[in-house]
This record gives structure tokens, sequence and C-alpha cells, in this order.
């Protein structure tokens, strides 16, 4: 990645002595959100994800993981009350979490599992673009796997960009187009107004029982 971005991913199924030492990073409100899940492994994912975004922004920021304080945007997008013009975003998963760090502008990062059981003829139909829609109907009439992994694209495009934004996905499903990407090699970008948008492949190891996205700001701030 460009020196301004990076990625980074870790892995949620932890054993219980790292799930320990990562619980003593917390703060007492993201001990409190961890406490309100009821099964034992989103405890654990919650632990995990949050206990790594500490360590990683504090490589950038210079301090210690417990010494970082978090606030949020209304619709929840966390940032950090001690910024230094640091910007970030994270995602999780299943097993997996991803987080996208920038010294110097907006990013938005999204991960799903992919679900081949889910009726993505069905969700795409009613909440997708007409365009979207039709390129993976086509696809699923060639080959039903390329169009399970064309909606789990198209729908991590739309979150990651519904995040940089801050718009949030229900504010963009339908009126959002990523159907350009849909249909060319996971690596191009997608120009919407001041944000660039692209699948995310290679910069991860997570395997293809997963879909991820980037959405950035051309601009710095």
């Amino acid at each position: 990645m460009t020196i301004d971005l990076q990625l980074y991913q870790a892995r949620l199924d932890i054993s219980e002595i790292e799930c320990d030492r990562l619980w003593k990073l917390l703060s007492e409100d993201e001990r409190s959100r961890a406490d309100r899940f009821k099964r034992e492994n989103l405890r654990r994912n919650f632990v995990a994800a949050r206990g790594n975004l500490r360590i990683i922004l504090a490589q950038w920021l210079g301090c210690k993981p417990k010494a970082i304080h978090f606030s949020y945007s209304d619709r929840g997008k966390p940032y950090l009350q001690n910024p230094k013009g640091i910007y970030f975003n994270l995602a999780h998963s299943q097993d997996f979490a991803i987080y996208g760090v920038s010294s110097d502008r907006e990013v938005g990062i999204d991960l799903e599992y992919i679900n081949p059981q889910c009726d993505i003829e069905g969700i795409a139909q009613r909440y997708f673009s007409p365009s979207e829609y039709e390129v993976i109907k086509g696809l699923g009439d060639r080959d039903p796997s390329l169009a399970i992994q064309a909606f789990y694209q198209a729908w991590t495009l739309k979150e990651a960009y519904g995040k940089a934004t801050g718009q949030g996905i229900a504010n963009i499903l339908e009126g959002l187009d990523v159907s350009p990407l849909l249909e060319i090699a996971i690596g191009a970008t997608l120009q919407i107004g001041d944000w660039n948008l692209k699948l995310l492949s290679t910069e991860l190891e997570l395997g293809t029982s997963y879909a991820a996205a980037l959405c950035i700001n051309q601009h710095s701030s």
C-alpha cells in the first residue's frame, strides 16, 4: 500500500490466554460492550478486534495501547480523541478482523464472510441498483458461485463507502452503483466523487470465503 495507508488483519479465534491479555488493554466502555454479548465466541471476537486495533493505533501514535481514547459519530463510527491526524476503520466477520489506517485521509473498510445459502438474488433485486442486479443475475445464469461472490463484493463496497463517508449503508444501498467493479478484475478502482473504491484481494490473506473492500478519500486533510 502507499505510505499514507496501511492495511492489517488479525485472527479473532484466539486462545483464552491471548484474550485475557487483550482484555487488559480495553477501556471500561469496551469491556462493558464486550460483556453484553451472550455468546462467548462473540465476546471473544469483540475483545480480539478492539485489542488489536489498540495495538495497531499505538504504533502510529507512539503511545501505549491502553492510553488511546475513542469517541463515536452519530452513526457509531469510532474515531480518536487524540488523533494526531490519524484516520482508521475496522471490520470483522467470522474469524477475521481487518483494519485500514491512514495518516492524512478518511478511510472505510469492510469484510464479509461469504454465505453460499444467502438469498442473494432476492436481496439484490430489492436493495441494489438495477445494473448491479443485472450483473449478479447474469453471472448466476453462468455460474451460481460467481453471482454469490459478486453479491458480497457489492455489499462490501457499499459498506466501505458508507463507513468512509459517514453516511452508513442504509442510506446508500440502492443509490450507490458499484456494478463497474463487479465485471472487471479485482484491483481496479472506481471513482465516486472525492472517493476511490476498490475490492481487496492480494493485499490481505483471507482466502476465498471472504469478500473485502476499501474506500479512501482522494484528497488529504
